[in-house]
């Protein structure tokens, strides 16, 4: 049977997920974003539609890896190492996919965001799951 304790991870993971993603991949790409631009000696240029379109896909983007984190716990059976190894695997092809094409600099501005991005999740999720009583806890303590 389902329960609303099954679904805190989900809701939780979606949450920090889109808060992250909105401050590094949506604030923080369109930095990166500019300072492609500058390399390439494009003039300066500014659109609030098109910064807040970023700041907008930035935040989608965290949801859905907030995702993939938990998924990835569900599916490895919450064995930390596996389900970040896994997490990072798949996070790290998105963006590769998101970066057509590649190349050194969007790979030097783009990856650090995403790695401070899964970073500072799990340590997050980890401080949060400690502190989140288990099934188990609550029932001794009963």
């Amino acid at each position: 049977m389902l329960s609303r304790a099954s679904f805190a991870p989900w809701f939780y993971g979606a949450f920090l997920g889109a808060a992250l993603g909105t401050a590094f991949l949506g604030v923080g790409g369109r930095v990166a974003m500019r300072g492609i631009a500058m390399a390439q000696g494009t003039p300066p240029g500014f659109s609030l539609g098109g910064s807040m379109t970023v700041v907008f896909l930035g935040a989608a983007t965290g949801l859905a890896a907030g995702l993939i984190y938990v998924a990835s716990l569900k599916l490895v059976g919450n064995r930390m190492w596996w389900a970040r190894l896994l997490f990072a695997v798949v996070v790290l092809a998105i963006t590769v996919r998101g970066l057509r094409p590649v190349d050194s600099l969007k790979l030097a501005l783009f990856l650090p965001l995403f790695a401070a991005y899964g970073v500072i999740f799990d340590r997050l999720w980890s401080r949060h799951s400690s502190a989140v009583p288990t099934q188990s806890t609550t029932a001794h303590a009963a």
